[in-house]
C-alpha cells in the first residue's frame, strides 16, 4: 500500500520515501512533466515489489539535505553529476535535458558568449540544483538563488536577474501561463547551449544491491514493453519514436551516462 506521511524517518527500515516532483500549485497549473515522472517512479517501485511512502514536494535543497543524512529517499528527475555519484544509487536514465541560459531577446544577453555571461550577467538559478553547482564551478560571478523554479521567470520580468538557468520545456510552460495573463510579455531566447545531461531517479544511501537491480531491471522493462512511452502519452508528452530524445531514452546502452559539455568556450 501507499501512504502519505509527514515525519522524517531516522533510519532506513526498508521503506522508500518518494518525494513527489510536483506541488499542488504546479499540479493545478496543468504542466504535464511532474505527473509523468511521479507515475513512472511510483509504478517502478510498486512493480518491483518494494514498499514506498510518498511525501509531498518540499524545497529542492531541503530534499537533498535529507538525502545526504538518511537512506531511502527517492528524488527525481535528478542530474547525475560527479559530486553526487556516491551519495545515491542511480536508476535510469528517465529523461535528458540541454542546459541553456535564457533571457529576453531584446536585452542583448542571449547574443553574448558563455564566458561573458558568466562574468557579467546576474543569473537566476534553483538553489541546490546541479545547474547552480555547475555554474558556480565554471566561475559565474553573480548567481542569484531561488527556492522554487517557478520564481525564476517573474524575477527576470521584474529586472532582478538578467538570465535564468532553467529547462526549456519548463520555461515554455511558464511563458504560456504568463502570456495568458500578460500577452505583451517580451520574447525569450536562449544563449548557446552549454551542457547536455541525462536525468535519473536518485535513491540516497547504501540501499540493498538487489533492490537497485530490481528497479533498474524494471525500468528497462518499461522501456521495452511500451509502458515508458504509454506513460508519456497519458500525460500529454511526445511519443514520437523517431525523435532523438526517445531514441536516446529507449536505448539501454545509455544507462549510466551523465553529463557532457557542449560548445564550451572556456578552457
Amino acid at each position: 500500500s501507499i501512504d502519505y506521511i509527514a515525519p522524517t524517518k531516522a533510519e532506513f527500515d526498508g521503506t522508500y520515501v518518494i518525494h513527489l516532483s510536483e506541488s499542488t500549485r504546479v499540479r493545478a497549473s496543468g504542466r504535464p512533466e511532474p505527473g509523468y515522472f511521479d507515475t513512472l517512479a511510483i509504478e517502478l517501485f510498486v512493480k518491483s515489489g518494494l514498499k514506498v511512502e510518498i511525501r509531498p514536494q518540499m524545497p529542492w535543497k531541503r530534499q537533498m539535505e535529507l538525502a545526504e543524512r538518511e537512506t531511502g529517499h527517492v528524488i527525481y528527475p535528478t542530474t547525475r553529476i560527479d559530486h553526487r555519484e556516491d551519495l545515491f544509487q542511480w536508476i535510469g536514465p528517465v529523461s535528458r535535458t540541454f542546459w541553456n541560459l535564457y533571457g529576453f531577446a531584446d536585452s542583448g544577453w542571449p547574443d553574448m558568449d558563455f564566458e561573458t555571461l558568466l562574468r557579467d550577467a546576474r543569473i537566476g538559478v534553483l538553489l541546490g540544483s546541479a545547474r547552480e553547482s555547475y555554474l558556480r564551478d565554471r566561475g559565474a560571478e553573480q548567481l542569484i538563488m531561488v527556492p522554487r523554479e517557478e520564481l525564476l521567470l517573474p524575477m527576470m520580468m521584474a529586472g532582478r536577474v538578467d538570465l535564468i538557468a532553467i529547462g526549456g520545456n519548463i520555461l515554455r510552460h511558464y511563458l504560456e501561463t504568463e502570456r495568458a495573463e500578460n500577452p505583451d510579455i517580451a520574447d525569450v531566447s536562449g544563449a548557446a547551449p552549454y551542457r547536455v545531461c541525462y536525468l535519473y531517479i536518485a535513491i540516497s544511501g547504501p540501499i540493498p544491491e538487489q533492490d537497485a537491480k530490481k528497479l533498474q531491471a524494471q525500468l528497462d522493462s518499461f522501456k521495452t514493453d511500451g509502458f515508458f512511452v504509454e506513460n508519456r502519452r497519458t500525460h500529454g508528452l511526445s511519443t514520437n519514436l523517431d525523435s532523438s530524445f526517445l531514441k536516446a531514452m529507449l536505448d539501454l546502452n545509455n544507462n549510466g551516462i551523465s553529463c557532457v559539455d557542449v560548445d564550451r568556450a572556456g578552457p
